[in-house]
This record gives C-alpha cells, structure tokens and sequence, in this order.
C-alpha cells in the first residue's frame, strides 16, 4: 500500500543553497550580537567618563578656593609686592605670562589679554618650572584622586574689561576691588587623560 504523504527529494543543489542562508543568518545575528556589545561598552566608557570629569569640575573648586584664600591673605595687591619682578610672588602670581606653554612670546598684563596655555604639555611642567603652583596633597573626590594646579594673573590694564568686570572698583572711597584671572588644572593622578582646566574670575577686596 503506498504512502499518502507525498515523498519530496531534495536536490544537491537545495541542500547547498538552505546551507548558504543558514550561515548567512548566522553571520547577520553575530554581528548584531557584536555591535550590541559594542556599544554597550562604549556607552559604558562614555559614562564613566563624564562621572571622572564631573568629579574633575568639583575637584577645581578647591584650586579656586586655594588660590583666592592666598589672593585675599595678601596684604595688597601682588602687582605691589611683586613691583617688576614677575617671579616675586611665583608660582601663583605671574606678573608676566611664561613663554613656554603658551606658544607666545611678549605676552603679558598689560600687552594683551590673558589667555590660557596653549600647550597640552605645559600643566605636566609647569609645577617643576616654578610656573603654576600645584596643591601639596591630591584631591579626593568620590572614588577619583586629583592633582590640582593653579596660576593667577592681572587682569590687564585698570580699564580692560574682562567678562563683564573691571579690574578694580571704588566704593566711597573706602573699598576697593581688585580683579585678577585664575586657570586652574585638574588631572587625575593615575593619568588617563580625563582632566579640565577651567578660568575663573578671582576679587580681591582691600578696606582703607
């Protein structure tokens, strides 16, 4: 008695051709497998990163708070005590911008406006080179430790602007504001690359 069901015979050829789609299908999923990992991981890393520079930006406002506690323990303006010896009160006050770093030359207070360095080598340095002042102890923040640098400027000539503020101010007589551009690095200290240097505005207020 014969079968009811029908008898179907695969060619040679169909058996190849079923193959050929069987590992292309195994092909596309293994790369939608892969690129999914592959961006995973960098979403991962991406993430990670911003959390080291967030923690970089709050690992800055002890730079700051540094620098204009020294600022404001001064007792006058640096311009006076450093007179025209720019390396008087170094190396947190610079009357005159370091040629090394900042790729220019006769580049100082009252010359032209103040700028940052330009130099990706120059916060590694400049500590060694008296031309930053580096905090003694790094800064913990979180799960990261910091090392933190500084350098402090004039702000140029009594009537230059600088983001809305002049260099100095009088009140009646009796205050005075002065006001001076700070740069402030931060790097971690098991490197990586992941740092920000960041420019603040610092006042420095003196009562005759």
């Amino acid at each position: 008695m014969k079968s009811p069901f029908l008898s179907v015979k695969e060619s040679p050829g169909e058996r190849g051709a079923i193959l050929v789609v069987v590992l292309v299908l195994v092909f596309a999923v293994t790369l939608a497998l892969l690129a999914y990992l592959y961006l995973n991981n960098n979403n991962t890393l991406i993430a990670s990163n911003l959390a080291v520079q967030n923690m970089a930006q709050e690992a800055s406002d002890v730079g700051l708070d540094d620098a204009s506690t020294w600022l404001n323990q001064l007792p006058t303006v640096p311009e006076i005590l450093a007179t025209s010896n720019s390396q008087a009160l170094a190396p947190r006050f610079l009357l005159t911008m370091p040629t090394s770093g900042y790729l220019a030359s006769n580049v100082n207070a009252t010359t032209a406006p103040i700028q940052p360095p330009t130099d990706p080598q120059f916060w590694s340095q400049c500590a060694a080179n008296n031309q930053c002042y580096q905090l003694p102890q790094p800064v913990t923040v979180g799960s990261q430790q910091f090392q933190v640098e500084y350098v402090i400027f004039p702000n140029g000539s009594p009537n230059q602007p600088l983001a809305g503020y002049e260099q100095n101010q009088s009140r009646a007589g009796s205050v005075s504001a002065y006001f001076y551009v700070a740069y402030v690095h931060v790097a971690r200290v098991n490197g990586g690359g992941l740092g920000v240097t960041i420019q603040a505005v610092l006042r420095k207020v003196l009562a005759s």
